[in-house]
């Protein structure tokens, strides 16, 4: 007997032999044991998940000679004929080399004849998206209401190029793609019973290449058996696969943790002499770091790498969590430049030395931290002699300095021993100079408080001047003497306000810096605007849509609402007679009551008459129309109707948002509040 592939030959025989798939097995079998069957299914999903096979499953369910089941016998003569191919009354067809509308009309033809053998003829249309457009216009009726005794079964592997006509008349299963660890120990079970040597890592690597398909990883275990004389080794499925060397992202890695640029081109090029493919490269290395980085969260967690844990482990001990982001994040963006680059490994190299010029330099600021600390030491001991007549001179001067700071300022004691300390270090030639700028700090001090009152009491007069003399004495006395003397507290008044390192106020400061135009001008602002009212102004505005609904309820309930609707009035003469209600002293006398704040609109006489010519063609007769300035509350103008209608309206939508079980639940997880101002119906 001739060889049979490994797909062919453990494809499933039962649902119970199926790998994976239980949600479209639990609709199947139920649906077989209640007898609730539908006339035509579509099973979806990618290649080599068992899609033809749970079809051929169902047809063996439907046709068994024991009856509709779940559990088909396996030994009639149908479910023979249905494992072997050759049941006359399960029609397969590839859809990818029958596209043409006369290959479907040639099947649907058919349908209408009784099945020769089994209980339902069954149609396993493989491929259906390959169908033409004219072959779905010709499937679409036979397929919303075939005979009883014909079963249609669809797959596919891109439903979204199915018409939504098709997909609405099918009960549509999707089919998952299997996980890695459940084609892992298929593999490993069929291998046991062909009683071929197999290994745990070779098995590993097979699984990860099937990308989740199980005739996949059945095709690709046939090709291993061949390459490696019977046996599944996981040097020959490296070979096989082109699988690079499992150590080599180990050893990138390991040189960018120790900043090794030659060991991180060395290993690239060992890459290269293995004709490594360099997106699989970066993968692995991705792969890698992210189980490196969930190894220091979860210690137990070794994933893929069980053969390698001590290395990953050491890894995961010696390199920071920062670094191990750093690298992962370089990499996963050098892997979507990577069709960018001229060449790809010129791509996958320069994403290595961009993580590896990114390291953060610890280890040159602490010997840089070392190199100054050394060098203070030195000249600490290379000036001794000078700090003798230092201290002289500063015992001569100092008196006259504290006369003034008893008026103005006072030093802290521990600040005081800083100056010392600073003083010690510095020449006697340059002790002068430093005493000298102190006192002129000093005086700056004062005169930035009489600024700072000055500013207080007219805070508006010439604040650019006083800022610009502030920052210039302060600028020039700092341009002489050590950081260490900058650091007098200023009085009580001051103190309101904190002042920066220049001793000037930081918001001072900030001004300071912000581009003005050369002439100046104090613009005018109102101060009364606020972020609530602006918003409020804006949410008042009604949509058009809102107005037409607001008119259309204001004239069911107010006559003199309607009849302005009525008259054809400019936009003008219409926002007269809308502020107004309406007083008829006799069929030919009317008054019209104006609200104050519309008085401006009937200065001109124009506009009421305008307003009386258009009431009185529509009433077909001459008026007499009075205008009065009238504010009585008591009487509601078309304005105020409208006004009235909007605000129950939105009385309403905040009580409805305000029950809403969706908008509670929302503003208890976050903790928020409902602004009942921001509701306004649109």
């Amino acid at each position: 007997m001739s060889y049979q592939v490994l797909a062919r030959k453990w494809r499933p025989k039962s649902f119970s032999e199926v790998v994976g798939q239980e949600n479209v097995l639990t609709i199947l079998s139920n649906a077989l044991s209640l007898g609730r069957i539908h006339h035509a299914y579509l099973f979806s999903g990618t290649r080599g998940v068992g899609k033809t096979s749970i079809a051929r499953l169902l047809a063996k369910g439907l046709n068994c000679e024991a009856g509709i089941t779940a559990t088909p016998c396996g030994v009639c003569d149908n479910c023979q004929d249905i494992d072997q191919g050759r049941f006359v009354d399960l029609l397969e067809i590839d859809a990818a080399s029958r596209t043409k509308v006369e290959d479907t009309r040639e099947i649907l033809d058919n349908v209408q004849y009784l099945p020769t053998k089994g209980r339902f003829k069954v149609y396993l249309i493989d491929e259906v998206h390959m169908l033409s457009r004219s072959s779905f216009n010709a499937l679409l009726k036979t397929l919303e209401e075939p005979p009883e005794h014909v079963k249609f079964l669809l797959a596919t592997t891109d439903p979204q190029k199915l018409p939504v006509t098709i997909l609405s008349r099918c009960l549509h299963l999707h089919l998952n793609v299997l996980d890695l660890q459940v084609i892992e120990n298929q593999l490993a079970k069929i291998l046991q019973v062909e009683q071929i040597k197999q290994e745990e890592k070779a098995i590993h690597l097979l699984a990860k290449a099937a990308n989740g398909s199980m005739r996949d990883a059945l095709s690709l275990t046939d090709q291993a058996i061949a390459l490696g004389n019977g046996e599944v080794t996981s040097s020959a499925v490296i070979a096989m696969l082109g699988t690079l060397d499992q150590t080599i992202p180990f050893s990138l890695i390991e040189a960018l943790h120790h900043e090794d640029g030659s060991a991180l081109m060395q290993q690239l090029e060992i890459a290269a002499k293995q004709g490594a493919d360099w997106d699989t490269l970066l993968v692995d290395t991705i792969t890698l770091l992210h189980q490196i980085a969930f190894l220091q969260i979860v210690p137990t967690a070794l994933g893929d790498y069980i053969d390698d844990q001590e290395r990953i482990r050491h890894l995961a001990q010696v390199i920071s969590p920062n670094d191990i982001q750093l690298f992962y994040q370089i990499l996963l963006d050098g892997r979507k430049d990577l069709s960018y680059a001229p060449d790809k490994k010129l791509g996958v190299e320069m994403s290595f030395l961009r993580a590896l010029a990114f390291i953060p330099k610890n280890k040159n600021s602490a010997s840089t931290a070392e190199t100054v600390v050394n060098t203070s030491v030195s000249n600490q001991q290379t000036k001794q002699n000078s700090t003798q007549d230092a201290s002289k001179i500063t015992s001569t001067v100092m008196p006259q300095i504290t006369d003034d700071k008893s008026t103005s300022l006072s030093t802290p004691a521990s600040e005081q021993s800083t100056i010392k300390n600073a003083t010690a270090t510095v020449v006697s030639d340059e002790t002068q100079s430093i005493l000298a700028a102190r006192q002129r700090l000093i005086d700056g001090e004062k005169n930035l408080k009489k600024s700072k009152q000055v500013e207080f009491i007219q805070p508006k007069k010439q604040p650019a001047q006083a800022k610009a003399n502030i920052k210039t004495k302060q600028t020039n006395s700092q341009s002489t003497i050590l950081t260490e003397t900058n650091s007098e507290p200023v009085d009580s008044f001051t103190n309101k306000k904190e002042l920066n390192d220049d001793g000037v106020d930081s918001e001072d400061t900030a001004e300071t810096y912000q581009w003005q135009f050369s002439d100046h001008f104090t613009p005018v602002i109102d101060t009364n605007l606020d972020a609530k009212s602006v918003r409020s102004t804006f949410e008042e505005e009604k949509t058009p849509e809102l107005m037409e609904k607001l008119i259309q309820e204001a004239v069911k309930i107010d006559p003199w609402s309607a009849e302005i609707e009525t008259l054809m009035l400019p936009p003008l003469i219409k926002q007269i007679a809308i502020n107004t209600f309406l007083q008829q002293i006799s069929e030919q006398h009317l008054i019209l009551h104006v609200r104050s704040r519309a008085a401006h609109l009937i200065k001109h006489q124009t506009n009421v008459k305008r307003l009386n010519e258009a009431l009185s063609k529509s009433r077909q007769q001459s008026l007499k129309i009075e205008i009065v300035i009238d504010d009585d509350k008591t009487q509601a103008t078309p304005v105020e109707v409208r006004e009235t209608i909007y605000q129950e309206k939105r009385q309403q939508a905040i009580l409805a948002i305000n029950k809403d079980s969706k908008v509670a639940m929302i503003c208890q997880f976050f903790e928020a509040k409902i602004d009942d101002d921001s509701i306004h119906p649109v």
